[in-house]
């Protein structure tokens, strides 16, 4: 009987101990305590597991007490825990120290970066919105490795940088492009103080699920959204002064004055002005006969204002999370205004930036997500454009005339050219209203097929739509003009009779546009750990469709269509051993049947060696390798739409035909068509290495990367005229190819001592040279001339050796033939090819192109207790710049046109000053010396302190979170060689000039 009992016991305890039991519990953040959703829980040493549901929740079988449940999860440490006789497990997991633990935001979707094996940069989202600019892309220069900006002009509304990411391959259309929250729209419509992240997509592997849309890069913005808490409030405002940056710098009435003399003297002809008369632009006892204006300081204010102004709210529970904002912005120009006017003429923009994100839970499975976005941009301008009035400050000297005649009309001169009174421009001409009104909504869903159908599963949708409006008023007024020709015998004033032009009534035109687009995505994703491996799948099919609502019956009416399917598979092997594929498959309606859709592939692998057992170096905490291979495509290759058609022009050549000579107007090929255009493709390779020192305390992120670009659109451009084809009708091809290769790398160093003191440095470097090779131009005579082989866009132009010194020196050079007789002081090219003559063959390739080929940037941050302090500057090299023009070209429009520069001025040859700069100036035009050449170009690297902030954070109780003060600067300091002009610009030597702030602001927390 014992022995009986003994054994049923013993049955008893074997069923006990293998009897299986539910684990159920949630998982949380150590930091805020927000729930974690889609945790991988996996019971160890089986292939049993599961994950959290978006409340953190989760139930998942194990075989007894001893069952080991680890828990993982994209960005915090892992956890394993003995189940034990405990049922409910809640658990809370610490957010990892390294940087390989962050989550990234990857093309439709997100990883850890420990497994990321494309090129993918990210920027903290802090250094942007430390830079106070109403456009994204300004904020962006150096701030990651790849990205390259240029910014052209300040004006309110038109302010934005140009953006390329690893230079570029083409040159068809380079722009990279940009989603925010998985939807294309423009960069510069988004709020900075909306953004929760900031990524660039730089490879075949990181791309290739954009397919005919990757090949330039990819920009992702993730907006912000709710989070589980009580409501935080948070209200911040920033207010600057504007200064601009570098205005041009004319020389003043007298100097003008005695320059046109200078220059007469030069050819030998006598002086337009006596001793007497240069004194009177000198007093100014005579203003309106001998005026001396300072056209710069006439028309533009040397501070404006600007204004930028946020308050969010967000918070939510378990099943609802929103996050609003709301924003105001405002930004003045530098036009001084005539406060007779009814009206204002000064440049301005106002914007309201309105983003609403919601976030619902429907059940443990299901979640929703609902977005809505809304820009409305007033803009206000002179009648007069920026590009108008700033031609006219070239255009205008000191001594043409004066700002207002004596009885207070606009002054100006018979000339067409010198009717453009600035101050007329900017003050008289009328105004332009403009309306942008932009519209933004998405809708989303994912419901977890976990338990349904098998854990890992999962389906999510997409849908978007945005209405862009826009709307241009122009009124505007030809003013009267009057030239003033001095004072009669009774001393009454005299003018030109009839007057340069008359007041009309100020014009009404109106200019409307507006277009909207749909976006459909729908997508499986699956993701699932079998002990040590882990295997991902995303399949996606997507749409978008846009249409131009004010294109009428143009072939621009009919909707843009993009549709096709992406896949990704990735591969882990005991977070050692990475592999990945990704391919995109789609199309578009551009182009002819038959070659609308393409496939682009990519593969990646990864190698994870400071997880190998062998690895034992204690200092390098983390070490991965990475390289990619893959196709991408581009479908902005320019030109009109539907290529493959050929177009007809009703109304062209004429000719008389028959007895009677009537005359008529034929048919002809406005464009011939070609059946074969498609897309550029790019196939790219990249090699990568992510380090990690000291437990994340320094990080290196470096790659290196090749792409060879084909498929490039081009006008045919060898076709002879024998075959009936004139240049303008011919076809375009794909008949361009070009490389692009370089290098980028990313350094980090991050600290926070025991005492709280923590410092940052981050820095940036980017190096991309793009070479031509293959075009369809002719093959010139001397191979040197040849953009085949040169850089995309490389300048071209004369070598300059400096200016002949006498008449013996001009004798024995090389004839130049640009003028029929050279003089000491004009430039001295060199022969390059040695014919004895200096012409058009003598041309080849000099400096760097416009884009730079080297970016960088270099910045770091301190705080303790409180105190913040940031500073970060960027730099470019391997750039040029022209800085040439009528400005810099004394008279080579005729004596007393166009303003001077003092550049020119201080460092022109004379007989005195034959150690010079610039060539001599002359009275007439002078084709030698306006040749495009080494002398005007100059090296346009520079360092800027692109950004700097003091702050000071209180911590206040009682309703307030806290309040943050802060004083920052933007393009605060330059150093550069050009010192004319700003060396960002891309005006030569006049434009809207960029801007400098200085800032003060305030941020509440609630």
């Amino acid at each position: 009987m014992k022995c009986l009992s003994a054994f049923v016991f013993f049955l008893t305890s074997i069923t006990v101990s293998y009897a299986q039991k539910v684990i159920t519990g949630k998982v949380t953040s150590a930091e805020d305590g927000k729930p974690l959703s889609e945790v991988t829980i996996v019971v160890q040493g089986t292939p049993v597991g599961t994950t959290t549901y978006p409340d953190g929740t989760y139930a998942i079988k194990v075989s007894g007490n001893e069952a080991m449940l680890v828990y993982t999860y994209v960005g915090y440490e892992p956890q394993a825990i003995t189940v034990g006789n405990n049922s409910i497990l809640n658990i809370q997991l610490k957010q990892q120290s390294s940087t390989l633990g962050d989550v990234v935001v990857v093309g439709f979707g997100k990883q850890k970066k420990m497994t990321v094996t494309g090129a993918i940069s990210s920027v903290p989202v802090n250094n942007i919105q430390r830079i106070s600019t109403p456009s994204l892309s300004n904020a962006l220069a150096g701030s990651m490795p790849g990205i390259i900006t240029r910014q052209s002009s300040g004006e309110p509304g038109y302010d934005g940088a140009a953006v390329f990411i690893r230079g570029f391959g083409t040159w068809a259309n380079r722009a990279p492009l940009i989603l925010v929250d998985g939807v294309e729209r423009d960069i510069n419509n988004i709020n900075t103080q909306e953004i929760e992240s900031f990524s660039i997509l730089k490879d075949a592997s990181a791309t290739a699920v954009y397919g005919v849309r990757g090949a330039n890069g990819v920009i992702l913005i993730v907006t912000k959204r709710g989070v589980t808490g009580k409501p935080k409030v948070i209200f911040r405002t920033e207010n600057a002064s504007l200064q601009a940056l570098r205005l041009p710098d004319y020389i003043n009435g007298p100097e003008y004055a005695g320059l046109i003399n200078e220059a007469l003297a030069n050819n030998g002809l006598p002086a337009r002005y006596t001793a007497a008369e240069l004194q009177k632009f000198k007093d100014g006892s005579d203003p309106y006969l001998y005026p001396n204006v300072d056209w710069t300081d006439a028309v533009l204010k040397k501070n404006t204002f600007q204004s930028i102004n946020n308050l969010s709210v967000s918070g939510g529970n378990e099943i609802v999370k929103y996050y609003t904002n709301v924003g105001y912005t405002v930004l003045n120009g530098i036009y001084k205004q005539d406060p007779k006017n009814a009206y204002k003429t000064n440049a301005q923009m106002q914007r309201y930036n309105f983003r609403s994100n919601v976030d619902i839970n429907v059940s443990k499975t299901i979640s929703i997500e609902l977005g809505i976005g809304g820009v409305i941009q007033k803009g206000n301008y002179p009648g007069t454009g920026a590009p108008g009035i700033f031609d006219a400050l070239k255009i205008t000297s000191p001594i043409n005339y004066p700002k207002l005649n004596p009885d207070g009309s606009v002054a100006g001169a018979s000339t067409s050219y010198l009717q453009n009174n600035p101050w007329g421009l900017v003050t008289q001409s009328g105004y332009t209203r403009q309306d942008r009104n932009t519209l933004q909504g998405t809708f989303g869903g994912k419901w977890d097929l976990s338990r349904l159908v098998t854990p890992g599963l999962s389906v999510r949708g997409l849908f978007a739509y945005d209405h862009y409006y826009s709307a241009s008023t122009d009124r505007i007024k030809p003013y009267a003009i009057k030239q003033y020709l001095g004072k009669d015998a009774n001393g009454n004033d005299q003018y030109s009779s009839p007057p340069i032009r008359e007041e009309q009534p100020m014009t009404y035109v109106l200019h409307n546009g507006a277009n909207r687009a749909y976006y459909t995505e729908v997508g499986v994703n699956y993701n699932r750990t079998f002990g040590d491996h882990t295997l991902t799948g995303m399949l996606l099919g997507n749409r978008r469709e846009y249409i131009d609502l004010t294109a009428g019956t143009t072939l621009n009416n009919l909707p843009y269509r993009r549709q096709g399917l992406a896949g990704r598979i990735t591969y882990n092997f005991k977070n050692r051993y990475l592999a990945e594929v990704n391919a995109g498959y789609n199309g578009s309606e551009n182009f002819p049947e038959g070659k609308q859709y393409g496939f682009f592939p990519s593969v990646s692998a990864g190698w994870i060696i400071s997880n190998e057992k062998f690895w034992h170096v204690n200092a390098i905490s983390s070490l991965k390798i990475r390289g990619s291979y893959g196709q991408v495509g581009n479908d902005q290759i320019g030109a009109r739409r539907f290529l493959f058609l050929t177009t007809i022009n009703r109304q062209g050549q004429s000719y008389f035909f028959g007895d009677n000579q009537r005359f008529y107007q034929g048919f002809e090929e406005a464009q011939i068509g070609n059946d074969d255009v498609t897309w550029e493709v790019a196939t790219k390779a990249n090699i990568g290495m992510d380090l990690e020192l000291l437990k994340g305390t320094i990080s290196l992120q470096v790659d290196a990367f090749k792409e060879d670009r084909e498929g490039i659109l081009i006008q045919r451009g060898v076709i002879p005229r024998v075959t009936g084809y004139y240049p303008w009708t011919l076809p375009y091809a794909n008949l361009g190819k070009a490389k692009n290769s370089g290098i980028d790398a990313l350094l980090e160093v991050r600290h926070t001592t025991r005492k709280g003191f923590y410092y940052n440095f981050r820095g940036t470097f980017t190096y991309a040279k793009s070479i031509c090779t293959q075009n369809d131009d002719p093959i010139p005579k001397y191979a040197y001339q040849s953009f085949v082989d040169q850089p995309i866009d490389q300048p071209m132009g004369l070598i300059a050796l400096g200016f002949f010194k006498d008449q013996a020196d001009i004798e024995k050079s090389p004839k130049q033939n640009f003028m029929d007789q050279v003089r000491p002081g004009d430039i001295k090219y060199q022969d390059y090819n040695n014919d004895g003559v200096v012409d058009d063959y003598d041309r080849v390739p000099i400096g760097y192109p416009r884009t730079p080929q080297m970016v960088y940037g270099a910045g770091a941050s301190f705080g303790y207790k409180g105190f913040e302090l940031s500073f970060f500057f960027t730099g470019v090299a391997r750039t040029s710049l022209f800085v040439d023009g009528p400005s810099m070209y004394a008279f080579q429009m005729g004596s007393g046109t166009y303003n001077i520069m003092r550049e020119y001025y201080d460092n022109r040859w004379t007989p005195q000053h034959t150690d010079a700069r610039y060539p001599r100036v002359s009275p007439l035009q002078n084709p030698n010396n306006n040749r495009t050449s080494t002398l005007f170009l100059q090296d346009a690297s520079y360092i800027r302190l692109k950004s700097a902030e003091i702050a000071y954070n209180f911590a206040i109780k009682r309703g307030l979170e806290g309040i943050r003060l802060f004083i920052n600067g933007y393009n605060l300091a330059t150093w550069d060689k050009i010192k004319v002009i700003d060396p960002e610009s891309n005006y030569g030597t006049g434009g809207y000039p960029l801007q400098r702030s200085i800032n003060f602001g305030a941020q509440l927390s609630f």
